[in-house]
């Protein structure tokens, strides 16, 4: 299988002003990650962002009916633990749609409290539907993990993820927005 050529999503997402480099394991604190590393500590590395809405991604490939790659986008929060199902309600959440010649006639969210935010989300909506052909947007689904929101997707090649990265990077949005808004895990008694 080849190798993700990870220097040149970099490059791409630089071009399209986001600021992320290369990301080495061990500038990860270290409490968190022996939690990371089953999403980025894989043969092609990471992708480390230096500021915006997702912290970093990580690159798997895989071999199921011909070559491809997992693309996890982790949204890093102290607060999320993949062990609390109340995580799960809020931040599970995968698209629905119908399509018709290749366009959207319906599209949707379904799961936890971010599939109401996501779907209400005009801007997030449009770019969806535009894109809504592209693999990268069809398997896009969110779900809990220790420490994060992964936002899981699957690409062919590092110009597939940079296409859709603005609708990746608005998902994050919308997920920082309620995590804001929410407590979880917290110790209310005296």
């Amino acid at each position: 299988m080849p190798i993700f050529q990870l220097n040149a999503l970099v490059k791409s997402l630089a071009n399209l002003g986001y600021s992320c480099q290369m990301g080495n394991l061990a500038e990860i604190d270290p409490s968190r990650r022996p939690y990371f590393e089953r999403w980025l500590s894989h043969r092609d590395g990471f992708v480390k962002f230096l500021s915006g809405n997702v912290s970093y991604i990580g690159i798997e490939d895989v071999v199921r009916m011909g070559p491809f790659y997992n693309v996890y986008c982790i949204v890093e929060n102290n607060s999320v633990f993949e062990s609390d199902d109340n995580a799960h309600k809020l931040l599970d959440a995968s698209p629905y749609y119908q399509l018709y010649n290749g366009k959207a006639t319906s599209l949707g969210w379904s799961g936890g409290i971010v599939a109401d935010i996501l779907a209400k989300d005009a801007e997030l909506s449009r770019e969806f539907a535009d894109n809504i052909m592209e693999e990268e947007v069809k398997s896009i689904t969110l779900k809990a993990a220790d420490y994060a929101c992964i936002i899981e997707t699957r690409a062919w090649e590092p110009a597939g993820i940079a296409s859709i990265f603005s609708i990746i990077d608005r998902i994050a949005y919308d997920v920082r927005q309620l995590l804001k808004t929410i407590h979880l895990g917290e110790n209310f008694d005296n």
